[in-house]
């Protein structure tokens, strides 16, 4: 007993000791750069604990369980400027919302800003890869998937086509209330999973090969567990939770049944002209990757990589499209204007871009409810933020090693200049002037932008497209009318969609 009290005692005078000389270090570097580059630091969020900023831990997780954590640093954000710093756990914080700043993080200094240190815990998940690595890495792991990502592979409408059918047998046409959220969960669930793995779920159907839901569950618990243990940062080692590490298992063992299928592929004949032709149609990712590797581990590393990645963000985007027009039905007749005359054979890639209102309604939903509120960095090499520094924001910020940068799109997107004179409006008109350049990121930007994001936008594209052209109005069923966030890695909403239809 008492060799461990010993220890403990030495660990924390280890601990602070390293604090310390943390601290003295960050305060010598920050007084060579503040000389050499006239850089300044931010403004603090104000804290209790000065020293390992536990209270604002506790107000950070606060406000996720109250469902307002994007909105609080908002409201931070105009409190003390489009950057300001933190020390949560006793760790240099930078959150901004400054463009110029955001450009340096993601595109002029990517190299500088790496993901590693944020999102490791993710590595339980879904294996190394786009993910959650840097460098070397996630080169190779970029440079094999992107093959898939090809415009030609992308429009496959007719893979798409059949989950679409599946979904509308799902919705009811006689007016009744129904909650869009997890039939567009499925609906993506079962297209991404075609996609990617060469078989779908089958969420959609009566009756399933696979028990879907428990794989989607598995899926939803994982990635909220892993949100908690990159919110914890250093202190994640806390989390104990063993339906966190059963979920990743549930999911891994689902992707290995898929991969030995396209492993033992080349060995089989072919069932009939009919498969092979098919077969040379479609991209199908897994048998893609299969052909450049046989490492079973790596091909799981890869294929949980893009699956988490391409397939909840489509499913979020298309409920807060349809949150948003249930509340403005203005809107959604606007839209069907647009479409008249078209049948569900003319929405090729190329038509649905064409439509620009409705391609205005997709921004304008992705600008005021990204389903990627934000991103995190992790600094691996000091460097410079161009704007947010001293008493008026306008000097540069010196960034160390190990500092995190907090990238906030949800506020990006309301930036008062670019959106004025209603920044927190749902009005899809104001893109027909509106050119954003890194005030506007629903999918990333830089080198690391979101290599599915034409994917994604086609299925939103199709699918919205699709339910205009089989319903007259559609109306709003949920007796709350704000928006209720639900973070988890990504922003959902909170109520669903819940709204009623009527068929024309």
């Amino acid at each position: 007993m008492n060799l461990l009290i010993s220890l403990t005692l030495a660990s924390l005078v280890l601990f602070i000791l390293q604090f310390y000389i943390r601290c003295i270090q960050r305060s010598y570097s920050l007084k060579k750069a503040y000389a050499r580059h006239g850089c300044a630091s931010p403004k603090n969020l104000p804290s209790k604990d000065p020293i390992f900023g536990l209270d604002t831990v506790v107000e950070n997780v606060k406000t996720m369980k109250n469902h307002c954590r994007m909105r609080a640093i908002q409201t931070q954000a105009r409190n003390y400027g489009h950057t300001f710093q933190s020390f949560p756990f006793g760790r240099r914080t930078l959150t901004t919302t400054s463009a110029r700043n955001i450009q340096t993080v993601l595109s002029l200094e990517h190299e500088k800003f790496g993901v590693r240190p944020i999102r490791g815990p993710a590595e339980a998940m879904t294996g190394p890869g786009i993910i959650s690595n840097d460098g070397k890495v996630w080169e190779h792991a970029r440079a094999m998937i992107r093959p898939a990502f090809t415009r030609a592979q992308i429009a496959d409408r007719e893979l798409f086509d059949a989950h679409i059918e599946r979904f509308f047998s799902l919705l009811p046409t006689d007016g009744t209330a129904v909650d869009l959220q997890p039939l567009f969960d499925r609906l993506i669930l079962d297209a991404s999973s075609e996609f990617i793995f060469g078989e779908s779920f089958g969420s959609l159907l009566p009756s399933c090969p696979i028990d879907s839901q428990k794989f989607l569950d598995s899926f939803n618990n994982a990635q909220k567990g892993v949100g908690i243990r990159v919110l914890l940062g250093n202190m994640r080692f806390l989390m104990r939770d063993r339906n966190f590490s059963e979920s990743c298992k549930l999911i891994q063992d689902y992707t290995q049944k898929h991969i030995d299928r396209a492993l033992q592929q080349p060995q089989q004949q072919k069932k009939s002209e009919e498969d092979s032709a098919i077969s040379q149609r479609k991209c199908i990712l897994v048998y893609e990757l299969a052909k450049e590797t046989s490492d079973r581990s790596l091909l799981c590393n890869q294929l949980l990589n893009v699956f988490f990645a391409g397939r909840d963000t489509p499913a979020v985007a298309l409920t807060n499209i349809f949150f948003l027009l249930a509340r403005h039905p203005e809107v959604w007749k606007k839209c069907r204007g647009e479409i008249q005359g078209l049948q569900k054979e003319d929405l090729t890639f190329e038509r649905l871009k064409s439509l620009r209102y409705i391609q205005h309604v997709i921004n304008e939903a992705m600008r005021l409810y990204p389903p990627v509120a934000a991103q995190t960095r992790g600094c691996v090499a000091p460097a410079i933020l161009p704007t947010g520094g001293g008493p008026d924001g306008s000097r540069p910020i010196h960034v160390q090693s190990g500092d995190t940068v907090i990238i906030n799109f949800f506020t990006l997107h309301r930036d008062s200049k670019m959106f004025a004179p209603d920044p927190e409006v749902f009005r899809p008109e104001r893109w027909i002037d509106a050119r954003p350049t890194w005030e506007f990121l629903p999918f990333g930007g830089g080198a690391r932008h979101c290599p599915a994001q034409q994917l994604a936008l086609f299925w939103v594209a199709y699918t919205l497209v699709r339910m205009l052209l089989i319903f007259r109005e559609i109306r709003n069923e949920d007796p709350v009318e704000d928006f209720v966030e639900n973070m988890k890695l990504n922003m959902e909403s909170l109520n669903g969609a819940k709204v009623s239809f009527v068929s024309v």
